[in-house]
């Protein structure tokens, strides 16, 4: 058997029934994503039937959907999108300015950025997140720099926010006092990380809402999210310049909800700042 799953379902492509052949673009389409899916939720995906699904990874010599989604994991797990993206990057020989290229992609993706759907659910997202008895913000790896900005600047004048992340120890504990009326905003980016991806899944079995600024539709904590804040990272420099604006938009919108309150909340925050010192 072929390693790649790529080339064991274009080997047997042709001879695949419509249904089959119907569950093989899914799953090239949404590779990223098979991992984290069970069978009822790919068929649920991909308009299939569970037999059909089942049948299908027989058709390509796996055992079942377990075995054919652990090969999937395996591939998955060898394309790191962020080295991949800083490599080719970094083996690129054009002659222009690295500065100014990088600085025109990032421009190119914050142009491309806005649209009426991101516009919508952003909105639409605001509500959701000021009325919540607890806000929570998911964040791990590369996109933690992200959900780190974000707590930053909402703990600011937000008291109830909690930033939770892999390596935090007392991460269970935290989650056991999550409520259905709490909110979470889950930040997460191909490779997706399956930390974030459990802490969103404990926040959707708990009926809470749950905003997810992440790179597409069908990624893993889309699928789970009330609202997707769709902002793509800069191709060639794996640069967040995206999720980072959506963040800020977030910090400044929220900030209005209750202007005064935010006001006087950061005000008391700088005097205690400049009484112990923390600045030069």
């Amino acid at each position: 058997m072929k390693n790649n799953i790529f080339s064991i379902i274009d080997d047997k492509y042709d001879n695949l029934s419509k249904t089959h052949k119907k569950i093989a673009d899914f799953v090239k389409e949404n590779i990223h994503i098979i991992p984290f899916l069970s069978i009822k939720e790919l068929g649920e995906k991909s308009d299939a039937s569970i037999a059909s699904i089942t049948r299908f990874t027989r058709e390509l010599d796996f055992n079942g959907y377990a075995e054919f989604q652990k090969k999937v994991s395996e591939l998955v797990q060898k394309d790191v999108v962020p080295m991949k993206e800083i490599k080719s990057s970094i083996l690129s020989e054009e002659d222009n300015s690295t500065l100014k290229r990088i600085i025109d992609l990032n421009i190119g993706c914050l142009t491309s950025l806005y649209n009426d759907e991101l516009e919508k659910n952003f909105n639409e997202s605001i509500p959701m997140i000021s009325s919540s008895r607890k806000l929570y913000i998911a964040a791990s790896r590369s996109s933690y720099s992200v959900g780190y900005y974000l707590y930053f600047m909402l703990k600011g004048f937000i008291e109830d926010v909690e930033l939770l992340t892999n390596g935090t120890s007392d991460i269970s504990n935290k989650l056991s006092y999550v409520q259905d009326k709490d909110c979470l905003i889950s930040i997460s980016y191909a490779r997706y990380t399956k930390s974030t991806f459990d802490i969103t899944s404990y926040f959707h079995d708990k009926g809470c809402n749950i905003i997810a600024i992440t790179d597409s539709y069908t990624s893993p904590i889309a699928l789970k999210a009330s609202k997707v804040l769709l902002a793509k990272n800069t191709i060639g420099t794996y640069s967040f310049v995206s999720a980072m604006t959506i963040a800020n938009s977030l910090v400044t919108v929220l900030g209005k909800v209750n202007k005064e309150d935010t006001l006087r909340r950061l005000e008391k925050q700088d005097a205690i700042a400049l009484e112990s010192g923390i600045y030069l």
